[in-house]
């Protein structure tokens, strides 16, 4: 981060002559982001329910939204992807940044089956982070209804905790009209993360732009 420092005088014309002149200085100070504050690598890991109850809209806007945040990423960032229902698989494994097409093609492939076990989820979202997290900036998004049925909620926090203290942070994106913000607000919360309700593709790009602008700033 630089800083620019700017002085303006009031009125810059002196007389010597008048002995008790008064002038106001104003300073404005700009701080501005340096090549190198902007060149921090990310690492991130989307976590995508594709459960049955994120049928219909939910999960097309789960679609778009990681589509849309797959897009933001440059040349140098890594990337790894963890489909859940009931059960967890690793759709895109940590990797640079070099085939989007395929890695678009996947997430569009999603279809929705199975039952809610979000901790599962989350434990192989951690793993995935931390194979790429030396000298990068590391954060996880959990995009999910929150409805965790076949999950167990005390293990998410346990989990999140556990990613905090490996310098892993944990944002969660709610989905569906009947999403449970509790849970979801836990997790992000012991994980350092935040957490925001999406309706529309177009929420969740505002909320990635705030997310990526917050993490350069803290590279």
């Amino acid at each position: 981060m630089k800083l620019s420092l700017q002085a303006i005088l009031s009125d810059p014309n002196f007389d010597l002559s008048v002995g008790n002149s008064q002038r106001q200085l104003a300073i404005s100070i700009s701080a501005f982001p340096s090549q190198s504050d902007a060149d921090v690598p990310l690492n991130l890991c989307l976590i995508l329910d594709h459960s049955g109850s994120m049928s219909g809209k939910p999960l097309e806007t789960v679609k778009q939204a990681a589509i849309e945040l797959v897009d933001r990423l440059k040349p140098g960032d890594r990337i790894s992807i963890i489909t859940f229902d009931h059960r967890a698989k690793v759709l895109i494994p940590n990797q640079d940044i070099t085939d989007l097409d395929n890695i678009k093609r996947k997430i569009n492939a999603l279809k929705t089956s199975g039952g809610t076990a979000i901790d599962e989820g989350l434990k192989l979202g951690l793993e995935e982070l931390g194979k790429g997290k030396q000298e990068r900036i590391s954060q996880g998004f959990l995009l999910t209804d929150g409805e965790n049925e076949h999950g167990d909620n005390n293990r998410c926090l346990k989990l999140a905790k556990l990613a905090a203290s490996y310098n892993l942070t944990i944002n969660t994106l709610g989905f569906g009209e009947d999403w449970n913000s509790d849970v979801l607000e836990e997790i992000a919360d012991a994980a350092g993360g935040t957490l925001a309700y999406i309706e529309y593709p177009e929420q969740a790009l505002d909320e990635f732009s705030r997310l990526f602008n917050k993490m350069q700033s803290v590279g």
